[in-house]
């Protein structure tokens, strides 16, 4: 990822953080959090002191997984504003290397929580 664009995601991340706490003024983990944050992170610091409020709606990443590697995918967050729920959808380009890997990353984590055969000894169908 080049410099500029873990600068717009960093900058994107610290808005939407900041935009959380004002819809949780009270929170002392979130307070606790931040605290921390800003004392051990120069760059989050910065970032914090601009002041910016946003949602991180949307990016580009590069997910490194212990199996398969990195994996180029595209995120989409879709919110509900209300509740402060979120969901994160990471895809991948079609018919690419990278949506290969991204199957067999999914793959590899339904077959790493599936009963091993002693679990299902004591769990007959």
């Amino acid at each position: 990822m080049t410099s500029f664009a873990r600068d717009t995601v960093d900058a994107a991340i610290v808005s939407d953080l900041r935009r959380a706490t004002g819809r949780f003024p009270n929170s002392a983990r979130l307070t606790s959090l931040i605290r921390t944050l800003t004392a051990g992170n120069q760059r989050f610091a910065e970032l914090w002191a601009g002041g910016a409020v946003g949602a991180h709606r949307e990016d580009h990443k590069i997910v490194e997984h212990p199996m398969v590697g990195p994996i180029e995918v595209d995120c989409d967050v879709m919110t509900d504003g209300d509740a402060e729920l979120k969901i994160v959808i990471l895809s991948a380009a079609p018919d690419t290397g990278d949506e290969t890997k991204l199957r067999l990353a999914l793959l590899s984590g339904v077959a790493a929580s599936a009963p091993g055969p002693r679990e299902q000894a004591n769990h007959p169908a």
